[in-house]
């Protein structure tokens, strides 16, 4: 399946605009390719489910990095998906690997249900991050006034999944449903 979005105007961050942003076009494409396979060693009563999901942004009035905090004019960001399910879908394992081009980060996500009936079933996983912040530019006017010296947070720009990079877990989840 494919999907075209263009957004009219848009207001992304511009370091060099006095009021600390200007408004452009966005033109997204969204391609998704889905696949159901048997792999009959690893699963034999069930196929295994493949996605994959690009996600792809075009900024046409984009001027740099120099002068837009959000990266551009291009950015890439795609998805990877298995899932499947053994004894009759009581035990329900997926994988999901996420990576943005531009920024380097990504992730992978796994988890493991167990359905104990129709309405109850336990789910473990875990969500795996990286990636490094940029360096950031300082606008001309800041909407808040800070300490510009060596102070981290105002000398790096987060995109992609950076921002949750060091967001590791590990998660169990009990469900009932009624």
């Amino acid at each position: 399946s494919m999907e075209f979005t263009w957004f009219a105007n848009e207001a992304f961050a511009n370091t060099n605009e006095p009021r600390g942003y200007s408004n452009m076009d966005s033109l997204n494409l969204t391609v998704s390719v889905d696949r159901p396979t048997f792999i009959n060693f690893a699963n034999s009563s069930r196929t295994f489910f493949f996605n994959t999901q690009w996600f792809v942004r075009y900024l046409p009035e984009y001027e740099g990095l120099g002068t837009f905090t959000t990266d551009g004019p291009w950015s890439l960001l795609g998805t990877f998906s298995i899932f499947t399910g053994y004894f009759q879908d009581r035990l329900l394992p997926a994988l999901t690997t996420v990576y943005d081009v531009q920024s380097q980060s990504g992730a992978v996500i796994g988890q493991v249900t167990y359905r104990f009936s129709e309405v109850f079933s336990a789910t473990v996983g875990f969500a795996n991050f990286w990636g490094e912040p940029s360096s950031a530019r300082i606008p001309i006017r800041q909407a808040v006034l800070g300490n510009n010296g060596a102070d981290f947070e105002n000398k790096t720009n987060f995109q992609g999944l950076t921002p949750i990079a060091e967001r590791d877990e590990v998660f169990m989840l009990l469900r009932y449903t009624f």
